[in-house]
């Protein structure tokens, strides 16, 4: 008896770990802003660094949080691929910028419905200010990813496959 109770208990929590329902709701409806402000409320909450930077991850693991929300957005309900400037050489090591391609079904997933969306994400922030020269480090530093900017884009994951190809990654 008590474990039938636990299991109707945690099922509906089980059933909905992997998809996010609003995200899923946006997507389907097509709607561009809505899809964005989804987007941005999710690398938000997938973003913060749970762990404190070590020397081997001294980039805050950036990139291991952008792997995880890698992989976290190839399992949402509506979305057909996913990639990220992983194999591109950046000159900036921290906080590093990376862009996220996202190719998304809309509607009916005709052809005319797929759309592809480019989020750039920044990678952590400084507490350091910039005041006429004067660099006081006025607060910790933070390793979450933030969106900055959404953006229409085509080919981008073709193009990062190029890339991944060339390098050999």
């Amino acid at each position: 008896m008590r474990l039938a109770l636990l299991f109707t208990l945690l099922l509906p929590l089980v059933a909905h770990a992997d998809n996010d329902p609003q995200l899923a709701a946006a997507i389907k409806s097509g709607h561009v802003h809505r899809i964005d402000r989804c987007m941005r409320r999710f690398i938000q909450r997938e973003g913060p660094a749970l762990q404190p930077h070590t020397a081997l991850h001294h980039l805050g693991s950036a990139e291991v949080r952008m792997m995880v929300l890698y992989e976290m957005l190839r399992r949402q309900i509506g979305v057909l691929e996913v990639d990220w400037d992983r194999c591109v050489p950046k000159a900036q090591t921290w906080p590093g910028t990376y862009t996220l391609g996202v190719v998304l079904r809309t509607r009916d997933g005709h052809v005319d419905d797929l759309m592809e969306r480019c989020y750039t994400i920044k990678g952590g922030v400084p507490g350091t200010l910039r005041l006429f020269g004067w660099r006081p480090h006025v607060r910790k530093d933070r390793h979450d990813l933030k969106c900055v900017k959404a953006r229409a884009c085509l080919g981008f994951l073709e193009e990062q496959r190029a890339y991944c190809d060339r390098w050999g990654r």
